[in-house]
């Protein structure tokens, strides 16, 4: 899948969204100095998740933030409704990359067992976005940093799909459109990786701060569009 914008976009029209969730249902609170909180809150929250590799969820960085607002122990209506509210733009603006079903659909084909592993903070964003987007059949386990707690690439991360499937690393791999997060993952989990080139902004880890190992990380394939893929695994 592929944002259809920008992250500033995103994060701007979602704190507007916000902003008016909080006048309707909070009134009597800042609704402009809470949403500016939490994009703060958010800033941290991703700074230590890249550092650490344990995740921030956006439910715990929400909690934070109304606690510091008065509301220690909010309803989940009003707690999920703002998370809902930030993320209902974003999730409007993702969409399939055109090869994504056809790909799918020729993989599972073959008889190959075939998963998804999403850096994100806010696992319900995903799980709608794998269904809105048809990819649901093909996709066992879809799972999400925000679940299971450890980003990429700690290699960690990949041992809930390893076990689900009961396969050793060395006979899985990892199509990724980050360097960082998927081929060095892949590769430290000694697992074999095919990087799809992306757009330079086709993820957030990419707008935030560069990396100087970037160069370094060598997948054992590339490729420019995802319709190579099949094509590319029969010579891993």
């Amino acid at each position: 899948m592929h944002l259809d914008g920008t992250w500033p976009e995103m994060f701007e029209r979602g704190r507007e969204d916000l902003v008016r969730f909080l006048e309707r249902h909070q009134p009597e609170i800042d609704a402009e100095a809470l949403a500016q909180a939490w994009l703060d809150r958010r800033r941290d929250g991703f700074a230590y998740a890249q550092d650490t590799r344990r995740e921030v969820t956006a439910e715990s960085s929400m909690r934070w933030v109304l606690a510091r607002f008065g509301m220690a122990d909010p309803s989940q209506e009003l707690l999920m409704g703002a998370i809902d509210a930030f993320f209902a733009y974003e999730q409007a603006r993702w969409i399939p990359d055109p090869d994504a079903v056809p790909v799918l659909r020729a993989l599972a084909d073959r008889g190959l067992r075939l998963g998804m592993l999403s850096n994100a903070t806010h696992d319900p964003l995903i799980q709608r976005l794998v269904d809105r987007l048809g990819l649901r059949p093909w996709l066992d386990p879809a799972l999400s940093s925000a679940r299971t707690g450890i980003r990429k690439p700690d290699p960690e991360a990949y041992t809930p799909i390893l076990e689900a499937w009961d396969l050793p690393a060395a006979s899985v791999v990892m199509v990724g459109d980050t360097l960082e997060a998927d081929v060095l993952g892949a590769q430290r989990a000694g697992m074999h990786s095919v990087w799809l080139r992306a757009r330079k902004d086709a993820r957030q880890e990419d707008t935030t701060r560069p990396s100087g190992s970037r160069g370094q990380i060598l997948p054992d394939a590339t490729i420019e569009r995802l319709g190579e893929l099949p094509g590319c695994l029969l010579v891993l």
